[in-house]
């Protein structure tokens, strides 16, 4: 299986996908090529509901991951928290946060997940999330495949961010323009923090909140704040 995935990820990808920020992306489209999942998505994980996306296999699992990140719950988290692959089909999506399968049925074509921690020096830090579309699709997905895959995974982004840091300071894979995006969230938040008394907690915690409210992405209000489109202090009206 190792090798597998391994020439998934070697074979062409489109001109795109070739830098070295793009890592993440290459490493997702190479799960769903090897695994039996329709899409794939990673992510780094920080502080307390903070996650930064670095990589998927196509737009639905951007979404998808999110939505995960404006609820401040789901299954990344939680599978970080847990340290352990977690699966969740439709029913315990629903049961354990019904605000974010309700958006994921509507947003996204998945119905279930599974978060995978990827171990060794990534471990409590990155996390592969695995999303199918067919109810009991995750049943079919081979176990062992999945841990042999976030070996390779983890072996892949190591070896890259150790390259990348002695040319740089840092890795590659975190320069993506999803982490750009993602970013914008920490300067919005800071923004709030300016202009109110809140902290950095309670500034993501309005942002959500409002997010919530208007039905939008945590990742589109902040954008909407740090180009000056919404007023940070109108949080808190």
């Amino acid at each position: 299986m190792g090798e597998r995935f391994t020439r998934a990820l070697s074979t062409a990808v489109p001109g795109e996908l070739t830098e070295p920020e793009l890592l993440p992306s290459r490493l997702a489209r190479a799960c769903v090529a090897t695994l039996d999942v329709d899409a794939a998505g990673l992510g780094v994980h920080s502080d307390p509901g903070l996650r930064i996306p670095i990589g998927s296999s196509d737009p639905a699992a951007t979404h998808a991951e999110r939505l995960q990140f404006s609820l401040g719950v789901g299954p990344s988290a939680e599978a970080r928290s847990a340290g352990t692959v977690l699966t969740f089909d439709a029913d315990d999506l629903a049961r354990n946060w019904p605000s974010l399968f309700a958006s994921l049925s509507t947003d996204t074509p998945f119905q279930e997940i599974m978060s995978v921690p990827l171990q060794g020096p990534l471990a409590g830090v990155v996390v592969l999330d695995l999303y199918v579309r067919e109810a009991g699709g995750l049943a079919r997905v081979d176990a062992h495949a999945v841990d042999v895959v976030a070996r390779v995974m983890t072996q892949e982004l190591v070896r890259a961010a150790l390259f990348s840091e002695a040319l740089t300071g840092g890795p590659g894979w975190m320069e993506g323009e999803d982490v750009r995006r993602r970013s914008q969230v920490w300067q919005a938040m800071g923004m709030i923090t300016m202009v109110t008394d809140l902290d950095s907690a309670d500034a993501l915690a309005a942002l959500r909140g409002r997010a919530f409210a208007l039905g939008r992405l945590v990742d589109d209000l902040s954008a909407d704040i740090v180009t000056g489109v919404l007023d940070p202090g109108s949080l808190l009206v």
